[in-house]
């Protein structure tokens, strides 16, 4: 082939490629043409009337019973523009549309620098909305979906306002429509609410911060979180600077203005308020994720479906509008409380109590709002359950006697709530009467990571860098969790280990009927059914025999209760000891769940006078509100049981060493205990041992003692002399009243069988090991002292007193069980 031929062919080939593009351009743009023109077809109708307008939104309960009408008309002021200061306006052109008076409508700079920073970013969550923009979204558009086709509408409708408006009376609408939060809409009422002032006297800091906060009401709002509402007012000053709006210097003095808030005005126009606040809280956060303007919740004719029981709710008051209910306040401040209740199988809050007198809307709700240290009612949540899930039982023992972990440097010495120690315990001793220590060597043993991510799971919050430590099985928190926290934790206890996000809303309708927010709450197994159950039955002893008897119904109950101790504050120091700062009371039915807190809102009050709660604990005044609450509310529902899951097994143990028993356990140290199946105990107590004791002085007897007591002890070595328990272990020394040798560290205590038919020949006494029966009876076992080498080398041998192979214990599935197995 010549090499013109050769040129010619690429030539060709070129063309063919380049006619292509330009045809499948055209075909695109068609397209695109033909899919812009489609929606602008249907471009809705509007006149001045629709940049006024609102709707009025509905809250209905659990059972579709609307309680609650949203609306604005009492919180919408109109202004004229040359009411408002110069550097208002300013302060939203420089942050929401800096090329407000040169656009159309649509600012196509802006669209394109958002269209590139989306591909950077491989997302297309760049905002481009001018104020022409936002103003049609708010008042004209129905849908509020963030979408393609919603932009396009914008955008030609955004096009048709500024043809029939001048960029002024534009400006003016959007500053008397935008959102602020908190019910208000438009400037005037937003100086108003935040800062009790007309807008015309509002500061340029004041300004800034209102300019920011539309971006998002809740996250910025200064009565909510102050310190974000400081953090958007410094980025909108510095806009104002980069935009020559104000000079650096006065964007430097608007810094440093502090925040003046108006007090909220008291008012309870509405059911239910506590409840409803928290409504507002979420369908705003859940109209925002859903890509809608949260301004919907009051003018949008919205329904919005919640979880509210009425029944339980007025319980809940009920309860709360009782003063017998709570102790008496010994400072000007009022001892507050809160409660949140939950259905545990759906995750669904029931009811809502923020405090004892309700006086703000959207004020500080306390069931939801507060971080307060949990105390004890943590240890079934970053304890006790993670260290079932990893194959302890509740029979499982720990010594708790006064303990020292850490280092030396940096010890920690946890005590127990009494000042006593109960020496060799079970899980389940430990858990019935909140006992610390074990609590924390529980904590020690299956590691700080596993109880703290086990919580995690739970959803508490918890701190990822300084909540990992030991103080956490006894609820030290950096922040601390809301009796909603605590509630939705506990709920996975009582719906067989399954955590479920707790949600106050169902769905969100709007106004057409279209479901625009559907609700479909997080489940997280956290855990084996097993465990949940095991968990159950401690928490039932806790309330049937332990420190939360207040609580106890004519139906299964499980509990913990909680307090926390003073600060570590000067102020604190004369009043510690039988004083708290916190009790809680965590409980559940197989049917609710409910959290009550109690406590005070600040450490002094405005005298200054420290204020505590004085010898206030969880199982009293908590406790008492608690059952109040679930007897209203639980009024002719059948009593059921919890669920039992399959795999459980109940053993009877011996509780000092968490084995089977032994011939020498004692009957009182034996309890008939439930596990998970692959959990049973498979050996036998060996702890326990027969001796003399010498009546007088109660040490192992000698030869000499006149009177002998015989017994059965702890043949293990006593490691606080002071525990409840140390009773029960065998002497280290032999009597000394009564002559014979003295016990010194160079002799060894021996069991010597002392049948008369031995004729006083010293014989080694046979004692049964693991899987054996028999043996020299206790009542012919004594102990004595012997040097070394002088000990006796034959053993009993009387036919009777042999050692024979057996077996004990006896094992069987709980199911097969008629009776209840609870202490």
């Amino acid at each position: 082939m010549t090499a013109r031929k050769r040129k010619k062919r690429k030539v060709k080939i070129f063309r063919i490629i380049i006619l292509s593009l330009i045809l499948f351009l055209i075909i695109g743009c068609g397209s695109a043409l033909g899919y812009v023109l489609g929606i602008v077809k249907d471009l809705p109708e509007w006149s001045a009337a629709d940049l006024e307008t609102e709707s009025t939104s509905f809250i209905y309960d659990a059972n579709g019973d609307m309680f609650v009408k949203l609306h604005t008309a009492e919180n919408r002021t109109p202004v004229e523009l040359s009411a408002m200061p110069t550097y208002l306006i300013d302060a939203f052109i420089a942050t929401e549309d800096v090329r407000f008076y040169q656009h159309p409508g649509v600012d196509v700079r802006r669209i394109i620098g958002a269209l590139i920073a989306d591909i950077r970013n491989r997302s297309f969550s760049e905002g481009a909305s001018t104020l022409t923009m936002q103003l049609v979204r708010n008042a004209i558009l129905e849908d509020q979906e963030k979408r393609m086709e919603r932009k396009i509408k914008e955008a030609f409708l955004a096009i048709q306002v500024e043809r029939h408006y001048t960029k002024d009376e534009i400006l003016s609408f959007y500053l008397n429509e935008i959102y602020f939060g908190h019910g208000a809409h438009g400037v005037q009422a937003a100086a108003q609410h935040y800062f009790g002032k007309d807008v015309g006297d509002l500061t340029l800091g004041e300004s800034a911060m209102l300019a920011g906060l539309v971006r998002n009401p809740r996250i910025y709002s200064p009565f909510l979180n102050p310190e974000n509402a400081i953090y958007i007012r410094n980025v909108v000053l510095n806009n104002m600077v980069r935009y020559n709006k104000i000079s650096q210097a006065e964007a430097d003095q608007a810094k440093e203005e502090t925040l003046n808030l108006a007090e909220y005005k008291k008012t309870n126009d509405y059911l239910y308020p506590w409840f409803t606040d928290y409504v507002i809280d979420q369908a705003e956060d859940l109209l925002q994720e859903a890509g809608l303007d949260s301004s919907l919740l009051y003018t949008g004719g919205l329904k919005i479906y919640s979880t509210l029981d009425p029944k339980v709710q007025k319980a809940a008051e009920e309860a709360y509008s009782n003063e017998d209910n709570f102790p008496k306040s010994s400072t000007s401040d009022p001892i507050q409380s809160a409660m949140a209740v939950m259905d545990p199988k759906t995750g669904q809050v029931k009811a809502l109590i923020g405090g004892r007198e309700y006086q703000t809307k959207r004020g500080l709700n306390r069931a939801t709002d507060i971080k307060r240290q949990p105390g004890s009612a943590i240890k079934p949540i970053a304890v006790y359950a993670p260290a079932l899930e990893q194959g302890f039982s509740p029979s499982s023992v720990v010594d708790d006697v006064p303990t020292t972990f850490g280092s030396a440097s940096k010890p920690y010495r946890p005590t127990n709530y009494d000042g006593k120690y109960r020496g060799l315990i079970t899980m389940r001793e430990a858990v019935q009467y909140s006992v610390n220590v074990p609590a924390v060597k529980f904590l020690s043993t299956i590691g700080i990571s596993e109880g703290f991510n086990f919580a995690k799971k739970l959803g508490l919050p918890l701190d990822d860098k300084n909540d990992k430590n030991l103080s956490l099985a006894l609820g030290g928190l950096t922040h601390g969790v809301s009796p909603l926290n605590l509630a939705a934790a506990y709920s996975a206890f009582a719906n067989q280990g399954v955590y479920i996000e707790p949600h106050v809303i169902t769905k969100i309708v709007d106004q057409n009927g279209n479901t625009i927010v559907d609700v479909t709450p997080k489940k997280t197994i956290a855990m084996k059914e097993q465990t949940a159950y095991l968990m159950t039955d401690m928490l039932k002893t806790v309330v049937n025999a332990g420190t939360g008897t207040r609580a106890k119904m004519n139906r299964p109950v499980a509990g913990k209760t909680g307090t926390t101790q003073l600060p570590d504050k000067p102020i604190f120091n004369n009043v510690r000891g039988s004083s708290n700062k916190d009790a809680w009371f965590a409980g559940y039915t197989p049917e609710l769940v409910g959290v009550v807190w109690m406590g005070y809102d600040e450490d002094v009050d405005d005298n200054g006078k420290p204020n505590y709660l004085k010898q206030v604990y969880g199982g009293q005044y908590p406790a008492r509100i608690w059952k109040y609450v679930m007897e209203k509310s639980l009024e002719g529902v059948p009593v059921t049981p919890f669920t039992k899951p399959p795999g459980i097994v109940t053993q009877a143990v011996d509780i000092k060493t968490g084995k089977l028993p032994s011939d020498l356990t004692p009957d009182g140290f034996i309890r008939n205990e439930i596990f998970a199946k692959n959990n049973v105990p498979t050996e036998t107590s060996d702890v326990w041992v027969t001796a003399s004791i010498c009546a007088e002085s109660k040490l192992l007897a000698n030869s000499f003692c006149p009177t002998k007591v015989n017994g059965v002890f702890l043949n293990k070595t006593l490691s606080y002399e002071k525990a409840l328990d140390a009773g029960l272990y065998l002497p280290a020394s032999t009597c000394k009243i009564h002559g014979g040798l003295p016990t010194n560290a160079g002799t060894e205590l021996i069991g010597i069988c002392t049948d008369p038919r031995h004729e006083g020949i010293l014989y080694l006494a046979n004692y049964p090991q693991e899987g054996e029966l028999g043996g020299c009876p206790q009542e012919f076992i004594e102990f004595r002292s012997f040097q070394p080498g002088m000990v006796p080398s034959d053993y009993c041998k009387l036919p009777e007193h042999q050692v024979l192979r057996g077996a004990s214990g006896d094992n069987h599935d709980e199911n097969d069980q008629d009776k209840d197995d609870d202490e």
